[in-house]
Formats: structure tokens, C-alpha cells, sequence
């Protein structure tokens, strides 16, 4: 059998509870049962265990003690920090939407799914952290921007992960003040917001909040389009914020 190391991250589904503490089945590693000591369930005291735990519930523990001749794998919930068990299941459902992602490709080119892990998902490790956010960067950049993927692997993978992932948008901010004592001042603001650059996917949205102080709002499928685009909105603004008596541009 396969068994995790000690002081590993693994992914644990709660199998049966007891009251002095509670057996996992691996998620990682089939076959493989793991037992949570009442003490080490959650940082702090416990008067019920199913108060903190309930069957099919997904965790993330840390491996204190492995005896392979028992068959025998202790871990401990209470040690794992929220942020550490958050990150660590986002990256097992990623892996796991790649596996599935690999699968559909497999059916759709009649080809062999581990020999299309080993010449797509191997290749992207090398340059990304991440294969789920390389296939992100595929759908926003184009079928052609994952130079790892091979190319005759390019249109059909690029059909599949367009379907299947969804691509939230991206949110950036700035408060734009602007004040003027000239009697023309107000045309002059809304000749000047009217002048501001556009880009292409990229939704902008400019409101009055008061005091002089206007928020622009954009959105984008991603953060470095957005960025590249405040740099250019910033440019124009600078530029033109010698025409008025006061001038500030802050991220929010």
C-alpha cells in the first residue's frame, strides 16, 4: 500500500465517529484508513465530537504517526490552520477538476488519459504552479498562450475547458478627486471623464460620490488587464490634472 508521510496534508473524509474519536478514509490514497484521537479534533475542548465532525464531511489533517505493519495512521484536525486547510482543498478539487478535464479530452480524441497527462499536465508543471490556472489563462489569453500544451492537442482541449470553466470577473477600484474654482469647471470634469481611454474587455462604470470624489469602478476577466489599463487611465489623468485646481488619484 501507498501510505502518506508524516507531517503530510491529507484530505480526509469522515467514515464513523465515536466518542472518544473519529476513523477517515484518504482521499489521496485508496485504501488507506486513518484515525483522529478526540484531542486532536479541534483546538479547543470538546463536550460532543458531533458538534465538529459529521459523516461524509471533508477535512484536512496532518499525519502525526504511521504504522504500516498495523495498518495504522493517526492525524490531527486541530493543528491544521484554517488557512492552510482551505488552500490545501483548493488544490485537491483543482487537481481533481484537471483529472476530469484530462478524462473528457481522452474521450473526445479516442486517446490514452495517462498518455495525455504525461504530455499535457507534466509540461505545465515545469512553468506553472498551477495546470488549472494555466487551462484559466488558455480560455483568456487564447487556445495558442499555453505553449506547453502540444499543438495538435490545442483546439480540442481549449473546446473543452471553454465549456467547463468558468471565469469569474475581476474587480479593481479607484477614487478619482478632482476640484476646480473655474466657472466652467463642471464641463470641464465632464469633458475630461468623457476623454478617458477604453479597452477592449474591460467594463468601467464612473459614479459621483461627493466632496468632489468620483469612483471608477472596472472589471475584467483578468487582473493584469485591468492593471494595464489603470496605467494607461492613470497616464491620461496626470496628464490632464494640471488644468484643475486640485488633483488625486487613489487605489481602493
Amino acid at each position: 500500500m501507498n501510505y502518506p508521510n508524516r507531517n503530510e496534508l491529507v484530505i480526509c473524509k469522515i467514515d464513523r465517529i465515536m466518542d472518544y474519536g473519529a476513523n477517515v478514509v484518504f482521499e489521496e490514497y485508496p485504501g488507506i484508513r486513518g484515525y483522529v484521537p478526540l484531542n486532536q479534533v479541534a483546538p479547543r475542548w470538546i463536550k460532543n465530537i458531533r458538534n465538529f465532525l459529521k459523516v461524509g464531511q471533508i477535512k484536512v489533517g496532518k499525519v502525526l504517526y504511521i504504522n504500516e505493519q498495523k495498518q495504522q495512521v493517526d492525524i490531527s484536525f486541530s493543528i491544521v490552520s484554517d488557512a492552510t486547510e482551505n488552500q490545501k482543498l483548493n488544490e485537491w478539487r483543482q487537481t481533481k477538476r484537471v483529472h476530469q478535464l484530462i478524462g473528457l479530452l481522452a474521450k473526445e480524441t479516442n486517446k490514452d488519459p495517462d498518455l495525455l497527462w504525461d504530455s499535457i499536465v507534466v509540461p505545465i508543471l515545469e512553468s506553472y504552479n498551477s495546470v488549472y490556472d494555466a487551462f484559466k489563462d488558455m480560455i483568456i489569453y487564447g487556445k495558442d498562450s499555453i505553449k506547453e500544451v502540444p499543438q495538435e492537442l490545442r483546439e480540442d482541449l481549449y473546446n473543452i475547458i471553454k465549456k467547463n470553466i468558468v471565469i469569474a470577473e475581476k474587480e479593481l477600484a479607484e477614487q478619482i478627486k478632482v476640484t476646480t474654482n473655474d466657472p466652467n469647471g463642471l464641463e470641464k470634469i465632464k469633458v475630461l471623464f468623457s476623454n478617458i481611454p477604453q479597452e477592449d474587455k474591460v467594463e468601467t462604470h464612473l459614479s459621483y460620490i461627493g466632496n468632489g470624489k468620483y469612483l471608477l469602478k472596472t472589471k475584467a476577466r483578468d487582473y493584469k488587464k485591468i492593471e494595464k489599463y489603470l496605467d494607461s487611465v492613470n497616464v491620461f489623468l496626470n496628464k490632464e490634472s494640471k488644468k484643475f485646481d486640485a488633483f488625486e488619484i487613489k487605489r481602493l
